[in-house]
């Protein structure tokens, strides 16, 4: 193996060189010889100070004389490699691996009385090594090599992504790989399987041809029409880095619905960041057509930097400095990020031709089928030099290529008690916001237990010590006694939207005391009996000796109390309790939390009181006092928030407009993103002053482009939290128009008016927005309405048995499906009649029914909700929970239960209609409102439902 190194020769001699991708250096001075009454020639050219071994060099000696004298150019000490042709002055040659050096060369010229003379210092440098195949499949044989791939089937369905996660089209199955001529080739055809109405293949290489660094390239031929998604790509054979796209994945190339008038053209793209929905995504196109012939694909993966190539045309790079993940690693030491992760890993080789899906589409008349992914050959090569780490064979490097942004995740953590009592804090504008906290005993089960906080001393410090003889817990809360609201890190109303929280803390046992078959539980509520935990069992733990341990946000959630932990109202952040006697030292609590966007987790500071008559949000300028991360925007493009306008699907600046002053205008791009505007603070603000007022905004819409569906807004309140979209339709055309909304309405649409964090959210409605212009102007929340307020519609209030569905569905009510990733259907039962059956087979969903005016039942004596089920088919994932949800009609008013607590205490059983009863009182565990019941959902646990489907009839609240 050859080292790195850099050598220099010494010359000085003016040269146009050619081969290299620039020229270094200055003109020289030139040593003269002085002859009165004529001047000495010059050198006009610039001094070549780069080689590399192994590529051929040639400059051009550039001379002049203004006495028009013919010249004669000389060169001495040049070395083996290099020679000089004095017909054209050139200087050529190419220095092997030898040369690798140091050289020197004079140059001379005269006019044959005069002459200059120059040193030139040349630097060779060590040229890239070569790449050597180490394994390729040429599909030379009749059928596929067994021994190379893995034939993948089905739906996806096995894994819990039906649709293989991106809603495809296809069935794929064995007899649509083939190999002939020479040829892999894919066959998408237009044939009824399994459901689906076209079929096609998939294939990879785990565990048979599994990659860390190299090049991984194929020559290629994709089919031409829409909804056609060919791929040639790789995935982690073992992530250590937890599930997609944490994990990572590298696209060499991926086609989208290509013709030869659009979409003809390659992308590369790799995802990472956090498992789904938090990952992250860096792609590029090739800007060179597909569809014309067979075309070589690859990249040259090395340690911290991948390269994308078609036809060794390099057109994209990336750096680990923007790539990341961020993931659990075990309870020991929890959430980790690591920057050279996911890229540092094997990865396998996958081959597929999608049919339609959320990035091609679905296929149209003018697609022909069968169509078919041809592919000549894949290879894998490894670096000479370093095959360990792949560096060193990088020779085809384009520097024009931009490299993406450095990017990396965001980590917020709370101390909650670190050599003493801590506080919480928050940087608002430069300045520090503050709560206290304090550990105190909670549960002191009858005297059993006692608290102190010893000085251990030395790096230790401060800890808190607890004593108990039976059971008992011991809490950290704010001094203040108020709640806190905790966002992105995890939602019991929301369970698809669990990010990276956590709690870490020291612990030490004292085994003398603390029976081994003891546990000791770490809590967390929003006021008792709305909690969560996790139970740590004793004989699992170290014993004396002090040991950190993590314990997941998400876990605690998902293991309830008698009613939900509610994390936008936490009372008390920590808990730990145990089930017996015990003596335990606590240290270095912290309650952490990791996302993908800056500020995307945290726990909420105290809210900003307004209480003035008119509170700007943006007038001529945004009221940066209140205000104070000023306009973002999101979009769906990157799923991340930005501040800068200028480059994003969403972009706005401040322009003056007649008569107005300053206005903001707003443009959304011309692709198929959606994204949104938004003003906002970096604290709630309590807005409980405005609660008869108004939020009012002026709007003109410069361009509708083509789009039909006008525009919408909304309000947030700390995510969750929000209003939810609310539909303007085509208003404001052309022209200036004022929004005048009741804020009461806002509250009525889950407002938490206490709690406002953005003064206005404001896009085109949502999936019809490409090229639309807006301005906005004179956005602000007005104490006193202006507006006339149509008077709330009361729910309207069961005086007998409500019976949503029972052969057909009652008019107020309808079925429902939250996401698209369900199908609803009527079905005929031979027992039953007229059912409504439910299948799940796409993008994480809940289904139910969704009353059109909410309904009062809290009058029903002995009140049930009750219906009957029968489950066609089981979740794929077996550890699904089936689930009962019921909301109010704001959101934030549900309860969500498990089927098995109805009265009957059962999960469905596969092929059998089971009558389920669920009492007002078990309905009324979480924050359900009884009297504006909306929604009645029943599902299996979010994200884990693909594959499952069932029945249902004789849906009704019972007066009993």
């Amino acid at each position: 193996m050859r080292k790195s190194k850099l050598s220099m020769i010494s010359a000085i001699v003016g040269a146009s060189f050619f081969g290299l991708s620039g020229c270094v250096g200055e003109s020289v001075n030139a040593d003269v010889d002085e002859v009165v009454g004529k001047q000495a020639p010059t050198f006009t050219s610039l001094a070549v100070v780069e080689a590399t071994e192994g590529k051929m060099y040639s400059y051009t000696i550039s001379v002049e004389d203004v006495d028009s004298s013919d010249l004669t150019v000389t060169v001495s000490g040049m070395p083996d490699w290099l020679m000089f042709d004095e017909a054209t002055n050139t200087l050529s040659g190419m220095p092997s691996e030898g040369d690798v050096g140091e050289y020197t060369v004079v140059v001379s010229v005269t006019d044959g009385t005069k002459t200059a003379t120059q040193e030139f210092t040349i630097v060779v440098a060590e040229g890239a090594g070569d790449w050597v195949m180490v394994w390729s499949d040429e599909f030379d044989g009749s059928s596929l090599n067994m021994e190379n791939w893995n034939i993948e089937t089905g739906d996806g369905s096995q894994y819990g992504i039906v649709g293989w996660g991106n809603n495809e089209l296809q069935w794929y199955q064995q007899d649509n790989i083939t190999v002939s001529d020479g040829n892999l080739v894919i066959t998408a055809k237009q044939q009824a399987s399994n459901g689906y109405n076209y079929t096609s293949g998939r294939m990879r290489s785990d565990g048979k041809v599994d990659v860390q660094y190299g090049r991984i390239e194929a020559r290629i031929k994709v089919p031409a029409g829409q909804g056609f998604w060919p791929a040639f790509w790789m995935l982690p054979t073992d992530s250590q880095y937890g599930g997609w796209a944490s994990g990572g994945e590298i696209d060499i190339l991926e086609v989208f619905s290509a013709t030869e008038d659009n979409n003809n053209d390659a992308h590369g793209t790799v995802h990472f960041g956090m498992a789904w929905p938090l990952n992250v995504f860096t792609n590029a196109s090739a800007g060179q057509p597909v569809l014309d012939d067979y075309h070589v694909y690859a990249v040259e993966w090395e340690q911290d930097e991948i390269r994308w190539y078609m036809d060794d045309l390099h057109y994209a790079t990336i750096t680990s400095d923007a790539w990341w993940s961020y993931y659990y690693k075990d309870q020991e030491t929890g959430y980790v990020g690591d920057s050279a992760a996911p890229f540092n890993q094997p990865f396998h080789v996958l081959l597929n031709l999608a049919v339609g899906g959320n990035l091609p589409g679905s296929p149209d008349e003018n697609t022909e089928f069968p169509s078919a992914l041809m592919v000549d050959y894949v290879r894998v090569y490894e670096c000479e030099d370093d095959p360990v780490t792949g560096t060193g064979c990088a020779a085809n490097v384009n520097p024009d290529v931009t490299l993406p942004a450095a990017q990396s995740f965001y980590v917020a953590e709370y101390p909650l008690f670190t050599d003493g009592e801590d506080k919480l804090s928050w940087d608002i504008s430069g300045e520090a916001l503050e709560r206290g906290l304090q550990t105190v005993v909670g549960w002191d089960n009858g005297g059993a237990i006692a608290l102190t906080m010893p000085d251990l001393g030395g790096d230790r410090g401060k800890v808190i010590e607890i004593n108990t003889s039976d059971k008992g817990n011991v809490l950290i809360n704010a001094t203040d006694g108020e709640t806190m609201s905790l966002f992105g890190m995890g939602n019991s109303s929301e369970p698809w939207r669990l990010h990276a929280g956590e709690l870490k803390f020291d612990l030490f046992i004292d085994s003398a005391v603390t029976p081994d078959d003891s546990q000791i539980l770490i809590k967390m509520d929003s006021g008792w009996p709305a909690l969560g935990y996790v139970a740590l069992n004793v004989a699992d733990l170290e014993k004396d000796m002090w040991q950190t341990l993590s314990v997941k946000v998400n876990d605690i959630i998902a293991m309830p109390g008698e009613a939900a932990l509610n994390t936008n109202e936490v009372l008390n952040p920590f808990i730990v309790e145990f089930s017996g006697a015990a003596r335990v030292m606590l240290d270095n609590v912290v309650l952490k939390c990791g996302h993908k966007d800056i500020d995307g987790c945290g726990i909420a500071p105290p809210a900003v009181s307004v209480d003035t008559e008119t509170l700007d949000v943006y007038v001529d300028e945004v009221n940066a006092e209140i205000w104070t991360n000023g306009i973002g925007a999101w979009d769906t493009a990157i799923s991340r928030d930005y501040f800068d306008g200028t480059t994003g699907f969403v972009q706005w600046q401040s322009v003056e407009e007649q008569g107005r002053g300053n206005v903001l205008q707003i443009s959304f791009g011309g692709g198929d993103a959606d994204g949104l505007l938004y003003i906002q603070s970096a604290q709630p603000v309590d807005l409980s002053a405005f609660s008869e007022g108004d939020l009012v905004y002026d709007l003109k819409v410069v361009d509708y482009a083509e789009t039909t569906s006008g525009i919408s807004y909304k309000v947030d309140c700390v995510f969750p939290c929000t209003t939810g979209d609310q539909v303007l339709g085509v208003v404001a055309d052309g022209v200036w128009e004022t929004i005048r909304v009741p804020v009461s309405q806002l509250v009525s649409q889950g407002l938490d008016i206490t709690s406002v964090n953005t003064g206005l959210v404001i896009y085109p409605t949502w999936g019809d927005q490409k090229n639309v212009t807006l301005m906005v102007d004179n956005i602000r929340w007005e104490r006193s309405t202006g507006a006339v307020v149509e008077p709330p519609v009361e729910p309207p209030v069961a005086e007998g048995d409500v019976v949503i569905f029972s052969e057909e569905t009652d008019p107020n009510w309808s079925f429902w499906d939250c996401c698209g990733g369900a199908t609803i259907s009527a079905q005929v039962d031979t027992e039953y009649g007229n059912v409504m059956q439910i299948d799940f087979a796409g993008a994480p969903t809940v289904s139910g029914v969704l009353a059109e005016t909410g309904i009062d039942v809290s009058g029903l004596a002995n009140g049930t909700l009750e219906f009957d089920l029968k489950m066609i088919s089981a979740p794929t994932d077996d550890t699904a929970d089936w689930l009962l949800k019921l909301e109010s009609n704001q959101a934030s008013q549900f309860t969500e239960i498990m089927l098995s607590q109805s009265n009957e205490g059962v999960d469905p059983t596969l092929g059998e209609w089971q009558h389920f009863t669920f009492p007002f009182s078990v309905l009324e565990s979480g924050s359900l409102d009884l009297t504006n019941v909306k929604i009645i959902l029943v599902f299996p646990s979010w994200s884990k439902a693909n594959g499952a489907s069932y029945q249902i009839d004789n849906i009704v609240f019972k007066a009993n």
